[in-house]
This record gives structure tokens, C-alpha cells and sequence, in this order.
């Protein structure tokens, strides 16, 4: 399973359960250059400067004080994350 945001579609996701961060691309590609979001997640661009995944930091936290995790895009809309509970309760 992936995670969505808004209309951002990331089927490329894995998490770090160690250090408590998912990270979700459209592909495998690496990134080339990141850029903190105001919530303190990173996003991730490609080498052509394209938006192209996000690193979501601390997401079983913002889920436990939350019940959500929230983001800004680079277009400046702040959107749920949907299937971040799948991917944390998958990894445990």
C-alpha cells in the first residue's frame, strides 16, 4: 500500500521504525535536493528539480498526540496523509 496526499499518489514507501520516518516517492529514484516543510517533514525533489516524495518525520508520534499526520505541499496546500496508520501498524 502507498500513501496519498492530496492528489499526490507515493506508491514507493518504506519506513524506518528505528528512527520513526516513513519515506514516500513515486519511484525509486533518488533524491537530488530537500527542503524542510513547515511542519518539519522534508520534501523531496529529483535531480530535475521536480517534487517528487516526502520524508514524513515522527509519524507513529504525530499519530499517538495527533491522530493524524499533516503536511504542506509545495503548492502551499496543508493535506492529511492518508496510509500512515497502515505503514506504521505494518512495521510493528
Amino acid at each position: 500500500m502507498g500513501l496519498r496526499v492530496g492528489r499526490h499518489n507515493f506508491a514507493y514507501v518504506t519506513y524506518d521504525a528505528s528512527s520513526d520516518v516513513i519515506y514516500a516517492k513515486y519511484d525509486s529514484t533518488p533524491s537530488a535536493r530537500r527542503e524542510p516543510t513547515p511542519e518539519e517533514h522534508v520534501w523531496l525533489f529529483d535531480e530535475d528539480g521536480r517534487f517528487h516524495g516526502i520524508a514524513l518525520m515522527e509519524p507513529r508520534e504525530r499519530l499517538e498526540r495527533e491522530g493524524a499526520v499533516y503536511v504542506s505541499l509545495p503548492s502551499g496546500e496543508r493535506e492529511r496523509v492518508v496510509g500512515v496508520e497502515f505503514t506504521v501498524r505494518g512495521a510493528g
